[in-house]
């Protein structure tokens, strides 16, 4: 394979020289002979004759690859062969080569990436030759010279890459093969039981390496001070001691001063931006002071141990005091901050100053057994201390976490009572709100027994996994929600102060920090409870590179785009709805309803385009999906036919425009002003200030009495029964008069007076009148009815109420009649 792309890079390089030569002698020629066709091999891109990435380095990356393969490969057959449980040794060996691999693909699939361009314009170029002839037809002869040296070109700019591929996807298997067998390994680990600390047996084994590990102490002891003088040793040890116990007392009384002086500062101060700013001070400042404290009982430890343990373990020691004290130092801040933050915002557990101080303890004592169960760990893989010595303190450390970890879960669940009672006591404060406090308290406290019941029964492994996971991930996650709290309550400070004028951005950042926050939270999560840090990164590679669903490669970097052109074009959409409806539409004197429709209209257009642009600068070819996408198009038409139906409905009403924002419309029984259209559905404000959301379905197919339809005079009716026997010429005089008195009647048409017929009760009569508009009707026949009670009384016209007169015969009976 090799041999031939050297030949046809010779024979490429040879065509370019002919034609190099046929250029300078293109005067001369163009001098003799009019037209000349031009070669194709003279219309080549240069960039095509040399790929992208070198024949050297691609033989490098394939070197490389099948050496780390076979150690790979190697080492994995020799697990295979090895019985027992797997060391530490093995599982970390068996990392690093996985690692090497894993950058072997990456490398590999970063440098096949990088021939894509030149192959996709060779690719537009063969593409704007046309379709190839059909079977049994031909093309022009130029032409087919020119797609057979794009073709040619192409394969040779492609063969590299498609190498490039081919060792990633085999370096893909093998890095997923080598995943599963560490997985594999870590649970058989874990699964793998010893002796309970409660086992007598465990306690002399333990004892007798306490013994063996105190001889070998003093044997070292004896031969390194030697070295020394008895004045130089007394010093060290002065200093050491000096160092132990004057470095906290300096710290404590440091740390009060500063502490109370801030405290009251943070009281004093009544900008929220100020106070916040003096806490992160406090907080910086016991930082400060834990780390000087650390330090300095670190080096005294140093000088305690180094005459008596070996330069190695020491260094292991010195580590993991250090991370054991930053652990501490991690969770006094985390502690301080959920339950004691001057900023009743950031506390997530609310407890009296007692409960509080008793919790924090627990939290602090937690810090301490997770920080002896490193440096235990450092001991053991030193070689300093031995393995019983290390399961025993293990399981008993274990314990003991597992005890504070329950009472820590008590008094989350006291903490969420003691907020739900001060609520009920405030004033409009006794909607509970989410509950997160129980099921948490439930969890740990699973945890804890999961943890205990392990270290009883032998599995101190898990006991530990579970324990220090569980902590770990308590922490990690209220780290997390105090950092977002802090986060938000800036942004509220400054949302309020100066940039007020911004506040509507400002509130995206909350959002924006928070979504981050999650993913950071997911991934260290993940870690904690078991992943490798390289899978993790394996995973945001393949979601930054892209994930195939059949033909189409969606990747986190096309949602992210195709998100931002989105919202930019729903933006664009939103400003210039809000620009033609304060500068161009006043202009044109439209009335509300067409200023409406056009902006929703608009609006509907613009949304729809900012979809299809965000999905073409994207670069996804949906074409493929056409059949699927018809297919639920089938399936959903069934379950959504009635949102269809009114989505429809809704452009009909803003394209025909029957009913306008600002209408009186009654459908059916319900009457009142159209206050929006929307898409589904057309909301209507009664005269009771209800509003009612009808279907736009119902205002296309059903019957909609629209009383703003027309813009001219409306007639009212106003019906009226006098009693039997009344003088109708009369009655029709007052009523008339009536009329013709009220300032909203209209003169022409002149109301009229007509009797509608003889009821039960009454002779039905009714005033037919015109007013001005529609709008008007109500008030004016509510103000003739007023002046029809009011003259008819002055009148003497009675007004009967429904009545039925019974006319009984023949009664008593006769007793001639009466029934045999």
């Amino acid at each position: 394979m090799r041999k031939r792309i050297v030949m046809a890079g010779r024979f490429m390089a040879l065509r370019v020289l002919i034609m190099g030569m046929i250029l300078i002698l293109l005067p001369g020629i163009a001098a003799a002979q009019t037209v000349a066709p031009a070669s194709p091999a003279s219309q080549q891109p240069a960039s095509s004759q040399q790929p992208t990435a070198s024949q050297q380095e691609v033989e490098a990356i394939f070197a490389a690859f099948d050496e780390d393969a076979d150690k790979a490969r190697q080492f994995l057959s020799q697990l295979g062969e090895v019985d027992g449980e797997p060391s530490i040794d093995q599982i970390a060996k068996l990392t690093e080569l996985r690692n090497a691999v894993a950058r072997d693909r990456d490398r590999a699939l970063s440098l096949a990436s990088r021939g894509t361009m030149t192959s996709r314009i060779l690719e537009a170029q063969i593409d704007a030759l046309g379709p190839p002839p059909a079977e049994g037809e031909s093309e022009p002869a130029i032409v087919a010279a020119r797609r057979e040296a794009l073709q040619e070109q192409q394969g040779i700019v492609t063969a590299p890459a498609i190498r490039l591929r081919e060792a990633s996807a085999r370096a893909s298997v093998i890095v997923t093969a080598i995943d599963a067998r560490i997985r594999a390994m870590k649970r058989a680990r874990l699964i793998e039981r010893g002796l309970s600390f409660i086992d007598p047996r465990l306690w002399y084994r333990t004892v007798v390496e306490i013994g063996n590990a105190v001889t070998v102490g003093k044997r070292n002891a004896a031969q390194n001070l030697g070295k020394y003088g008895v004045l130089d040793q007394i010093a060290a040890f002065a200093v050491a001691i000096a160092l132990i116990a004057g470095a906290p007392l300096v710290g404590m009384f440091l740390w009060r001063k500063l502490s109370a002086r801030l405290s009251r500062r943070v009281l004093e101060e009544g900008s929220v931006a100020k106070k916040l700013l003096v806490s992160v001070l406090q907080d910086a400042l016991a930082g400060l002071i834990f780390a000087l404290a650390l330090i300095a009982m670190t080096v005294a430890l140093m000088i305690f141990l180094l005459p008596i343990v070996p330069v190695e373990a020491l260094v292991a020691i010195v580590v993991s005091v250090m991370l054991a004290g930053i652990l501490l130092g991690i969770a006094q801040w985390i502690g301080r901050g959920v339950l004691m933050s001057p900023f009743p915002e950031l506390r997530l557990v609310t407890l009296p100053p007692a409960r509080a101080d008793m919790a924090l303890a627990a939290i602090r004592q937690m810090a301490i057994v997770l920080g002896a169960e490193l440096v235990i760990s450092a001991l053991e893989k030193a070689g300093f201390i031995g393995s019983n010595f290390a399961r025993f303190a293990s399981a008993a450390l274990v314990a003991v976490g597992a005890w504070l970890l329950w009472q820590l879960a008590n008094y989350l669940r006291e903490g969420r009572k003691y907020y739900d009672e001060r609520r009920a006591m405030e004033p409009g404060g006794d909607a509970p709100g989410l509950d997160f406090a129980t099921p948490i308290s439930r969890l740990m406290k699973l945890f804890a027994i999961i943890a205990i019941g392990a270290a009883v029964v032998g599995y101190e492994l898990i006991a530990r996994f579970f324990f220090a996971s569980s902590l770990l991930s308590l922490s990690l996650v209220g780290m997390a929600v105090y950092l977002h709290r802090s986060f938000v309550l800036v942004v509220n400070a400054f949302a309020k102060g100066s940039m007020a004028r911004f506040r509507r951005g400002l509130h995206l950042l909350p959002l924006l920090t928070g979504l981050i926050l999650t993913i950071a939270v997911i991934a260290l999560l993940a870690i904690i409870w078991g992943y490798e840090p390289s899978e993790i990164a394996d995973a945001f590679i393949m979601l930054r590179t892209g994930i195939e669903f059949g033909e189409i490669r969606i990747s986190a970097g096309d949602i992210v785009t195709f998100a931002a052109v989105f919202f930019i074009g729903f933006f664009i959409t939103r400003w210039l709805q809000r620009f033609l409806k304060l500068s161009i539409m006043p202009e044109f004197g439209m009335d509300t309803g067409a200023e409406a429709a056009i902006l929703t209209f608009i609006g509907y257009i613009g949304i729809f385009l900012a979809a299809l642009i965000a999905i073409a600068t994207t670069g996804l070819d949906l074409s493929s999906l056409a059949f699927v996408a018809g297919a639920l198009s089938v399936g959903l038409g069934f379950g959504l036919q009635s949102v269809v139906e009114n989505f429809t409905s809704g452009i009909l009403l803003l394209i025909e425009r029957p009913i306008k924002v600002g209408d009186w419309i009654e459908v059916g029984e319900h009457s009142g002003i159209v206050r929006k259209i929307a898409v589904r559905s057309t909301h209507i404000e009664t005269f009771d200030r209800h509003q009612i959301i009808v279907p736009n379905s119902q205002l296309i197919s059903g019957v909609v009495k629209n009383r703003s339809f027309s813009t001219g005079p409306a007639r009212i009716v106003v019906p009226v029964g006098v009693a039997y026997g009344s003088d109708l010429d009369r009655v029709q005089e007052i009523l008339l008069d009536i009329a013709k008195a009220n300032e909203s009647v209209l003169e022409f048409p002149e109301p009229a007076v007509a009797m509608e017929g003889f009821g039960d009760s009454s002779i039905n009569v009714k005033i037919l009148a015109f007013v001005h508009q529609a709008t008007d009707g109500a008030p004016t026949a509510s103000a003739l009815n007023f002046a029809i009670a009011r003259r008819f009384a002055e009148e003497g016209i009675e007004i009967p109420f429904p009545q039925r007169d019974l006319h009984v015969k023949n009664w008593p009976p006769r007793t001639d009649e009466a029934p045999a």
